[in-house]
């Protein structure tokens, strides 16, 4: 059995040496992520030199903690001829997009389809919702997959375990990537996230465990609290200590294993110490004129996609734009007005946070995924039910996409392909935004 030797450079960036190949993942390491909503808590000084050495590159998803503009462009420009995996989708296709950054050698991957990547070494991309996947890569006896960012029911997991056959190696995130819409103490908090990871490698039964994709903070003023309920290395390795299964990787150690049950880590020395955590700056005010204009043409759009029903789901939402220190009613199907004196208002944001959740493509991720607001009533389910429509809508898994994907032969697969995540998430009630799933 050949070796597998692991390079952690930071966040959900791996290098993975397997069967001949160095197959890098989601490089994000330098500057912030999410319209500044993210940073990255380490500076890793190795990383940009050791992700060039790569032979293959895969972007899970478009979320900008993945696909990083300014570290793939710099990539780019010291390595082009990389083979780029980009995925490809009925709603989407990264192709152009990665080709933007000037990386010549990009080999389009569909959902469920298995590439030869050399002699030995296949690979497999498994869709999951909108825009998530996960990489199942096979190399001689090795099996091992990059979970990522999945958001999977645990009767999904289950059904891609069965198909996928055994795990030596499981890549997963473990620590909150948004906004949190409970009122749970940190503890609280950090004890849950231990158990959705357990449960997930559980679940998926694998050898060995490297947690990862998870050294973010949050840099919105009104979601910096968040960044107390967050695990760390430390945590992760006081789990380790009673579960073998786990092998800690800090930013910047390498791992070789020879089999999977053994493992060798070669920690960096000296340990990286975290950076400065920085609030974020949305600079100046969007006139509120330009800001009703913005975001009331992104609600009329929302209502023609949910097929101009959403109403009968969706309250209106009172934002207070607090730069501006007025509330905002947005209404599906509306134009957005100034709220009257007696609204209460559901969050707060900052007008430059509001036109990039309406105005900007992949805007809602940012919103949501970045924090950029704050919660003023207790009671979640409004915002809630915005932040899922306008999510479905931007992944195009609203009611009309829907449609048109069972009127085409390509749409119908692409419902087809996630039909293990469907049947669960609807069995088990588990459509919400922003919340496991597990």
């Amino acid at each position: 059995m050949s070796s597998v030797r692991l390079h952690y450079l930071n966040h959900a960036s791996l290098l993975v040496e397997v069967g001949g190949l160095r197959m890098l993942f989601d490089p994000w390491l330098e500057g912030t992520a999410f319209s500044g909503g993210w940073g990255l808590r380490y500076d890793n000084p190795e990383a940009r030199n050791i992700a060039a050495t790569a032979t293959h590159l895969w972007i899970s998803h478009w979320h900008s903690d993945h696909l990083h503009a300014a570290t793939l462009a710099k990539l780019a420009q010291v390595n082009p001829n990389m083979v780029v995996l980009a995925n490809v989708s009925a709603n989407f296709s990264m192709v152009e997009r990665i080709a933007s950054f000037g990386f010549r050698n990009i080999r389009p991957i569909g959902e469920r389809e298995t590439l030869e990547l050399n002699g030995e070494t296949t690979c497999c991309r498994y869709p999951t919702a909108g825009i998530d996947n996960m990489l199942h890569i096979a190399s001689g006896s090795w099996s091992i997959l990059n979970y990522n960012d999945c958001n999977l029911p645990a009767k999904a997991m289950q059904s891609f375990r069965k198909h996928m056959g055994p795990i030596d190696l499981l890549f997963t995130n473990y620590n909150h990537a948004g906004k949190l819409f409970d009122d749970d103490d940190d503890e609280t908090r950090k004890s849950q996230l231990i158990d959705v990871l357990d449960l997930t490698v559980d679940t998926l039964d694998a050898t060995r465990v490297v947690p990862f994709a998870s050294s973010h903070y949050y840099r919105a003023e009104d979601s910096v609290d968040q960044n107390a309920s967050m695990l760390d290395f430390d945590d992760l390795e006081c789990l380790a200590r009673d579960d073998e299964r786990y092998v800690v990787l800090r930013i910047g150690d390498q791992a070789t294993f020879d089999a999977p049950a053994s493992a060798l880590v070669d920690a960096r020395q000296p340990l990286l110490t975290q950076q400065e955590l920085e609030v974020h700056d949305y600079g100046p005010p969007v006139p509120w004129d330009e800001l009703l204009e913005d975001v009331s043409v992104r609600s009329k759009a929302l209502h023609g996609q949910f097929l101009h029903m959403g109403k009968l789901a969706v309250p209106d939402l009172i934002v207070r734009v607090s730069d501006h220190d007025r509330n905002l009613r947005l209404s599906l199907g509306k134009e957005a007005r100034e709220a009257g004196a007696g609204d209460n208002a559901h969050i707060e944001a900052h007008s430059q946070a509001m036109r990039i959740w309406l105005a900007r493509r992949f805007g809602d991720d940012t919103f949501v995924a970045g924090a950029h607001f704050g919660i003023i009533d207790p009671d979640t389910s409004v915002i809630e039910r915005w932040a899922l429509v306008t999510l479905l809508e931007a992944s195009h898994l609203d009611p009309q996409s829907c449609l048109q994907y069972l009127g085409a032969r390509d749409g119908r697969r692409f419902l087809w392909n996630r039909r293990e995540e469907i049947l669960a998430t609807l069995l088990g009630r588990r459509v919400k935004a922003g919340r496991m799933r597990i």
